[in-house]
């Protein structure tokens, strides 16, 4: 009998082909040369491909780009890293970096340009988020040093420049770290410099210069980065080597950092990226064939894999597998598979043992034969089979490896499938109909039912891909939302997956109305659907049942025409089950809602004071007249004032015509203004007696009534001319008739009297008046 392996296969639904998977881990190599080979190269700025290679930045002032490759990579062991670099074409500025981030961090920000290379922060603005290390390869010579906000250098002077140099600086976050840890000056002797036979320029060439990409031709450039894990546990020791040539036909490989102490506690997992820049001063700056390795392989060993005889597959369709546990061995701390590849025959795994980018290619994952196609699925140890239309015979073979995170890749082992006819197809009825989804009611249970179900084993149901245990049944009863699908095997061990159905519990809208709706006429009723909140007629059906038990539904709740209280449904439209009900009223007025309104004068009730009429100052009270029992007020005093208050008063404070609107309203739709003009002629007002009498005890004293006067100048004559009395008191008593203490006789005398008001404005009033005894 064939031997099957437990859980060897998976559903379709559960582990779909990934087409645009890249991989997980070690190693990681990217050229460059043409289209970008991995879908987690990520360009930013000025970052281009131009040429075959990436270009940061062109020889232009105040440009800036980057890349990073978003891609975790498992620090345990080190990282070790190449690539080419060109920087050329210019007058020397800046530079670029390569730097290490955080794994985990999701978010990426590069650091400051300019000096900062990408990395470090700039004057207030961040370094790089989730920095761990970062090396600037520095033309002009600012990387080293503590200007625009960096932390620490190269001694001496604090913003010295170090042009042609090679810094590290350490972790950070924000504006905090990426402080200065160690650093090389290329081109010069000293304590930080190299040898005499060993100096060079961070540029290959000035103004003019071309790339220069051959080992052999003076200006080459090769960088090789090292962090081998320190005994300790925790850091790195650094070590930064160049392949250089300055002779032509003799390139070299020196050390210029070595065995630095990098104490800094590596995140668990960790991103790599570069970065360039220029300022006034400019470079062009480029990269190409990059390769990212784990750098401790000495430490490290390769998976083991086991022969994999007798799977069963059948025809007809894509049959997705599983390495099973028993076959293969991850011996290296915290590994797990990220690659696996396919192979005809055994020779043909010996001839790529030696190439670390094919042995970690799985974008080209796939394996076509004769018989058919291998894939693998992205994730894991999952692969498919399917076999070709014309496949003739029951067997088919090929070799396999699996890489895990660290790069490490295993010698190989043999696949053997046996190929059967294609079963009968399997599917889910949902509550016995033939349904690819359901919209249930809250609360309800749906059956789900597997067809065919005889003959099958091994049944297995899922929810949204995770296996629901303990349902190894045909038929099983479900009440929570999500994507279901069913896998079995046939008599003959073929691998069977249903199509998804899809089971939905519609979300019910929260329902809102207003407590009481007032009519507008008491012969107009109003939409009621106007008042719902939210309301959304093409998602949801609405349903009104009145105090008899009749219900309106959509389009009828128009035919609602009576007063009383209601009861207000709603339900999605694809189930038919309604919500609980939220209640209302219905108001209808005895009289049409009509806007009317009069207006008093504040201070005396009145409408008007004197002759004169209003005045600017008068204080107006507006009266409300409405009939048809609104709801709100709004006023418009014509002046650019508004008030929303049932009777408000108000001062329009200036002379003119201001026509006041009353806009009253019971509802949406349910509306009436009223308007009236009210004319200010006057800013203030004057009023003097006919005559007074001395001996009574009121209106005995002789003075005028004012408003808003600011200043008065009185004078009492008598009919010859003779000036009898004075004053200047605005709130004075006024004249009492009398001429140094004695009593004048009863008659005619004259009055004028000068004014400012508290415009400024002149005002001059005179005439007779009686003194009556």
């Amino acid at each position: 009998m064939p031997k099957i392996f437990h859980y060897a296969i998976y559903a379709l639904l559960i582990f779909p082909p990934l087409a645009g998977w890249g991989q997980q881990g070690f190693p990681y190599c990217e050229s460059f040369q043409g289209e970008v080979e991995r879908d987690q190269t990520i360009f930013g700025g000025d970052a281009r491909l131009l040429d075959g290679v990436l270009r940061l930045t062109d020889a232009v002032t105040d440009q800036n780009g980057y890349v990073y490759i978003n891609i975790p990579f498992a620090s345990g062991f080190g990282v070790k890293a190449s690539f080419e670099y060109f920087s050329y074409g210019g007058d020397g500025a800046d530079g670029l970096s390569v730097f290490l981030f955080d794994g985990a961090h999701n978010f990426f920000a590069p650091g400051g340009f300019g000096g900062s290379l990408g990395y470090a922060p700039k004057e207030g603005s961040p370094g790089l988020s989730g920095a761990y290390m970062g090396i600037g390869f520095d033309s002009f010579g600012n990387f080293g040093n503590v200007s625009e906000g960096k932390t620490g250098g190269f001694p001496g002077s604090s913003n010295a420049v170090h042009p042609n140099s090679i810094v590290v600086r350490g972790p950070g976050q924000g504006s905090t770290g990426y402080q200065y840890v160690a650093g090389v000056k290329t081109n010069e002797g000293g304590n930080f410099g190299l040898p005499e036979d060993q100096r060079f320029t961070i540029s290959s060439g000035g103004r003019g210069t071309r790339r220069i990409t051959s080992p052999e031709q003076p200006g080459y450039r090769k960088v090789i980065v090292k962090l081998q894990p320190r005994e300790s546990g925790v850091g790195f020791l650094l070590n930064v080597e160049m392949i250089f040539t300055a002779v032509a036909g003799n390139p070299r490989q020196i050390s210029l950092l070595e065995n630095v102490d990098y104490p800094y506690p590596a995140p668990e997992t960790l991103k790599i990226g570069f970065a360039a820049s220029t300022g006034s001063v400019t470079n062009i700056h480029e990269i190409r064939n990059l390769l990212v390795e784990v750098a401790d392989e000495d430490n490290l060993q390769k998976p083991e894999t086991a022969p994999l005889d007798d799977m069963v597959v059948c025809l007809g369709q894509e049959n997705l597998l599983e390495l099973p546990a028993g076959a293969i061995d991850l011996p290296n701390v915290n590994s797990r598979i990220s690659c696996m590849s396919f192979f005809e025959t055994q020779e043909e795994i010996t001839e790529q043992a030696d190439d670390p980018c094919l042995q970690g290619d799985c974008e080209s994952g796939a394996l076509l034969l004769q018989e058919g196609e291998f894939r693998y699925l992205g994730q894991g140890g999952q692969f498919s089979f399917t076999p070709n239309e014309g496949f003739q015979g029951d067997e088919v073979q090929v070799f396999y490896t699996v890489t895990d995170n660290y790069g490490m890749t295993s010698s190989g082992g043999r696949i053997r499938l046996l190929v059967n006819q294609a079963p009968e197809p399997i599917s889910i009825f949902i509550n016995e109909l033939p349904l690819t989804a359901l919209d249930a009611c809250p609360g309800a249970d749906v059956e789900l039912s597997l067809f065919p179900s005889d003959g099958l084993t091994d049944i297995e149901w899922t929810q949204d891909g995770q296996v629901l245990p303990g349902e190894s049944v045909t038929q099983i009863t479900v009440s929570a939302p999500g994507i279901y699908r069913v896998r079995a095997k046939s008599i003959a061990g073929c691998p069977l997956v249903s199509d998804p159905v899809e089971i939905i519990f519609p979300d019910f809208p929260d329902l809102e109305i207003s407590e009481t709706i007032f009519v507008c006429q008491p012969d107009l009723f109003p939409d009621i659907r106007t008042y719902i909140t939210d309301f959304n007629g093409e998602s949801f059906d609405y349903q009104v049942e009145d105090e008899n038990g009749d219900t309106f539904e959509n389009e009828m709740i128009t035919e609602i025409n009576l007063e009383g209280a209601y009861l207000l449904r709603v339900k999605p439209k694809e189930i038919a089950c309604w919500s609980d009900p939220v209640t209302f009223r219905l108001s209808v007025p005895d009289d049409p809602l009509v806007a009317s309104f009069d207006y008093v004068l504040n201070a005396t009730g009145l409408k008007e004071e004197a002759p004169e009429g209003i005045l600017a100052d008068d204080r107006i009270r507006f009266l409300d007249q409405s009939t048809g029992l609104p709801r709100s007020w709004h006023w418009d005093f014509g002046d650019g004032n508004t008030s929303n208050q049932r009777s408000p008063a108000h001062v329009f404070g200036e002379k003119g015509e201001f026509l006041v609107t009353l806009t009253v309203q019971t509802g949406p739709d349910c509306t009436s203004s009223y308007q009236m003009p009210i004319t200010i002629t006057r800013t203030y007002r004057v009023m003097f007696p006919s005559g007074f009498t001395p001996s009574r005890e009121e209106d005995n004293l002789f003075g005028p009534k004012t408003k808003g006067i600011a200043e008065m100048d009185l004078k009492i004559f008598s009919i010859w001319g003779e000036l009898l009395f004075q004053t200047t008191d605005l709130n004075g008593d006024g004249w009492d008739g009398t001429l140094n203490g004695s009593d004048l006789p009863p008659g005619t005398y004259v009055y004028r009297a000068d004014f400012e008001t508290t415009r400024g404005e002149p005002v001059t009033r005179s005439g007779k008046f009686l003194l009556i005894r």
